[in-house]
């Protein structure tokens, strides 16, 4: 699944709406498969949130109407230029469902550039827009994969639909993160074998996390497959058990050892289970225990913390205040034996150690050790920063920081702004960030220019926020 940048921007930017008001919410994404009759096509795939619509009353129900048009252009020439009506009808406004489309295009082998546009026809928001480069791989000349389709759901076809292919009806999940409440994972996907004998391979699917480089053994799997023409693929995983992080799911083809092709999906998972951490059964390495000193025990066990999911939290707070030596050594070995490997275990421990104690010479305050601070958080989290602009005296600012990112898992340019408010000390506060899952603060800059320019008014995004002299933290923000 290939999601569409400018779906990211309506999730964040449109998530507030009102029915007088509406601001039209797409999701969307696109797929590239193979027909042998035909060629290489895209499948493009719409999903409207229905409580971003304006519903316009007719005799005894509810009308919603999207007017929406799909351009495909290469080189100046346009490929495709199709408008559609997208229309839903409810019996009432309080029992609204999302309601989707699928369009599907041949296209030749390369690179092309997809223009969108929806309009909300009842509505007197403006249309939404995007334009987005793509491109059609080559998927008849040897042995591929197509793009893996992520499915909420996957049944037989009793009835042809627009959801239908290959003998079942694929029910499109358009959204690559998913909640604790999401248990099972159905995917679908083609591999294509364009030699006129059909081949025995394996079909391996590997889960790596993201956030440790590690391949995730109990959510990877392998199967034997004779390969034909086409070959659709449908799997269904069990992901009641994966914890919170980042992952991409890997499907390849081998044959005699040897890899002949694959495809990726890169997704997110929330999971709010309690912690799988257990120490009861825990046979200490003396390679641990050496390492840790009694009287550090502790401190080492809660510099945890900025790497260990939040369920894990309550139990490592609770097992420092037990005050359990060999508890608290269990519990540091289990952790980084889950986290990497039992191979890999001491070793990955022993560089965090030496992160932990670098982050506390460089951030710790009089009042809080290095690990506590958010810059040491950050530090031990995603690693040391690509680029560190500091601003330690200013005119009219606040102290400041800006840390750059090239790349933090999948994400690129990711940046942080911490603040010493205080003045006085070395503590500096998490201000704002545009990583997921971060504190996103979009005053920012008023905060920071409110040492000299105290904002009274909330409602004015400029309220504190004039040009003053020695105001750079917005420049600097921009560079990177």
């Amino acid at each position: 699944m290939k999601v569409l940048s400018f779906f990211i921007l309506f999730f964040f930017s449109n998530s507030f709406y009102s029915q007088t008001n509406n601001k039209l919410k797409i999701y969307t994404d696109y797929s590239v498969f193979y027909d042998p009759s035909s060629g290489e096509y895209i499948e493009l795939k719409f999903q409207v949130d229905a409580n971003s619509v304006v519903y316009q009353k007719s005799n005894l129900e509810f009308l919603s109407n999207i007017s929406y048009s799909i351009i495909i252009s290469q080189n100046d020439s346009i490929i495709i230029n199709r408008t559609y009506k997208l229309k839903s009808t409810i019996k009432n406004e309080n029992t609204r469902s999302d309601f989707f489309d699928v369009k599907r295009y041949s296209l030749l082998p390369g690179k092309y550039k997809l223009s969108l546009l929806f309009n909300d026809d009842f509505s007197t928001s403006n249309p939404v827009t995007s334009n987005q480069n793509i491109e059609i791989l080559n998927l008849h000349s040897t042995l591929s994969i197509s793009d893996i389709q992520i499915c909420e759901t996957i049944n037989k076809t009793s009835e042809e639909s627009i959801i239908s292919k290959s003998g079942y009806d694929l029910y499109p999940r358009l959204l690559n993160y998913f909640p604790t409440d999401c248990r099972f994972f159905p995917t679908y996907f083609e591999i294509y074998n364009p030699f006129k004998d059909s081949m025995d391979v394996d079909i391996k699917t590997t889960c790596y996390s993201l956030d440790n480089q590690i391949v995730l053994t109990d959510f990877s799997k392998s199967q034997k497959a004779r390969l034909g023409k086409v070959n659709p693929i449908i799997n269904k995983y069990d992901i009641s058990l994966l914890p919170t992080g980042s992952y991409k799911l890997l499907v390849s083809v081998h044959n005699n050892s040897s890899e002949l092709c694959s495809s990726s999906y890169v997704f997110d998972r929330s999971n709010n289970l309690t912690t799988s951490i257990s120490t009861e059964n825990v046979l200490l390495d003396p390679n641990f225990q050496n390492s840790i000193s009694d009287d550090s025990l502790s401190y080492f066990l809660l510099s945890l913390i900025p790497i260990s999911n939040e369920s894990d939290i309550p139990l490592i707070t609770k097992i420092v205040s037990e005050k359990n030596n060999e508890k608290m050594r269990k519990y540091i070995q289990s952790f980084w034996i889950i986290s990497t490997s039992r191979l890999l275990a001491y070793e990955a421990w022993l560089n965090y150690k030496v992160q932990v104690k670098l982050v506390d010479k460089l951030y710790a305050t009089q009042i809080f050790k290095g690990f506590e601070t958010d810059r040491g958080r950050v530090y031990l989290k995603y690693g040391c920063p690509t680029a560190i602009n500091s601003r330690e005296t200013s005119p009219s600012e606040y102290p400041y920081e800006i840390w750059q990112y090239d790349k933090i898992k999948q994400f690129s340019n990711k940046r942080f702004i911490f603040y010493n408010p205080d003045l006085v000390n070395n503590h500096y506060q998490l201000l704002h960030s545009d990583m997921q899952g971060e504190l996103k603060n979009f005053r920012w800059q008023q905060i920071i220019a409110k040492r000299n320019s105290p904002n009274q008014n909330i409602d004015d995004p400029n309220d504190g926020n004039k040009d003053h002299f020695g105001g750079e933290s917005k420049d600097v923000f921009k560079q990177f």
